[in-house]
């Protein structure tokens, strides 16, 4: 990779997690925590995995820009590699939030389960 391409994505990485950063810091008081998180992976997910464009030695892009550029811009529209990318690691990012979103709901009523076992009422 040359090194300008090396100091784009460090640019574009730093700005990414200062943007999660910001929406973590505007989101903190949320009640339902793992929501939070949700979003917060999602947009991680999609902003940072990277996906190659059109060509297979091509440089590595990130993701979500790569297939709105390509959606846009290109005559046939975003290539299916891209598109598979996207569907697939907007996925793996919700099925991973969502188990652990399952996990901490079972957690705090198991916490909440022995003071109403001794109340029969």
């Amino acid at each position: 990779m040359a090194e300008e391409f090396k100091l784009a994505w460090a640019v574009y990485a730093g700005g990414v997690v200062v943007l999660l950063a910001a929406g973590w810091w505007f989101m903190r008081n949320w009640n339902w925590s793992w929501l939070r998180n949700l979003f917060l992976l999602e947009a991680a997910t999609l902003l940072l995995v990277p996906a190659r464009g059109t060509t297979a030695d091509g440089p590595l892009s990130p993701v979500l820009p790569l297939f709105v550029y390509q959606t846009i811009f290109e005559d046939e529209g975003a290539s299916p590699e891209v598109a598979a990318t996207l569907v697939f690691s907007a996925a793996g990012a919700f099925a991973v939030m969502l188990v652990v979103g399952i996990i901490m709901l079972m957690m705090r009523r198991r916490k909440d389960r022995p003071m109403t076992e001794n109340d029969q009422y």
